[in-house]
């Protein structure tokens, strides 16, 4: 395909995705869209077989094997550069799109020229709704971040956690299970920040989005169902360790001072081990 008959690119990043990342496929498979599509996994070096069962899938996407593992922000890059599509799909091997939600995401972009990021609703495989959006963090709403002892204490997420919907909603950060921009705007802003290996790349994302001028959105109308944490065999602990390591580079980028260079860290230290 060339560059014009492509409106939407989708890009997968596995590390021992088995069997998560067959069943996005299938699905993918199954989906009659109207918008134009092309689906490229990277596969971040993969000990269990997954590039080999991506290959061999009946939907044939493009498949970029790295060399090494090069976290999700470096997969999604060098995913997206060989991308050809008009928009960009960041999609975790572990989420099942419903029907309705490709042509709901590229329709939307057409109807709102500001739109930054474009995020769907997700649910959990029984149905609840599955929270993706949230404030910036602050000193101030970090306790009621998941991931945060705190948060167990408190019960209180509604400070950080943006809640449901039935009408597009403008939000601050998305969550890049399944998130989509302009591929222009992508590459305007340098991508995903590689310096974040895994976590907060999204958040710092969504920043740089607003930087720019441009609103970041979630659309209940287009939807999927997300298997938690079944796209990778990581476990909690590292998992954790990753996610606290991301905030203190957020904080760090974006809010440097004494606070988020020397008080933050022992901080978020404290809550890890507590977590």
């Amino acid at each position: 395909m060339s560059n014009a008959d492509v409106d939407l690119s989708i890009v997968i990043v596995t590390c021992n995705s088995l069997p998560a990342i067959i069943d996005c496929l299938d699905r993918l498979r199954a989906i009659g869209d109207d918008v134009s599509l092309e689906i490229i996994v990277v596969d971040n070096h993969s000990s269990d077989g997954t590039a080999a069962r991506v290959r061999d899938h009946q939907l044939r996407p493009a498949l970029i094997e790295a060399d090494s593992n090069r976290g999700f922000a470096g997969g999604c890059n060098l995913g997206s550069a060989q991308a050809a599509g008009e928009f960009l799909l960041f999609l975790n091997p572990d989420v099942e799109v419903d029907d309705g939600a490709f042509d709901g995401l590229v329709s939307f972009y057409r109807s709102h020229p500001q739109a930054g990021l474009v995020t769907p609703r997700l649910r959990f495989p029984d149905g609840r709704f599955q929270p993706n959006c949230r404030r910036f963090p602050t000193l101030g709403n970090l306790p009621g971040a998941r991931g945060s002892w705190l948060s167990l204490i408190v019960g209180d997420s509604s400070r950080y956690t943006t809640g449901d919907s039935t009408e597009p909603l403008e939000v601050e950060a998305v969550a890049a299970t399944m998130v989509a921009i302009r591929r222009e705007l992508f590459e305007r802003l340098g991508g995903f920040d590689e310096r974040f290996f895994m976590y907060m790349e999204d958040t710092d994302l969504s920043y740089r989005v607003q930087q720019a001028g441009y609103h970041n959105y979630f659309l209940p109308q287009a939807g999927a169902m997300h298997h938690w944490a079944k796209g990778s065999r990581a476990g909690r602990v590292r998992r954790l360790f990753y996610h606290h390591r991301s905030v203190w580079k957020y904080f760090g980028k974006h809010f440097p001072g004494v606070f988020s260079m020397i008080m933050l860290a022992p901080m978020l230290a404290v809550n890890f081990l507590l977590t």
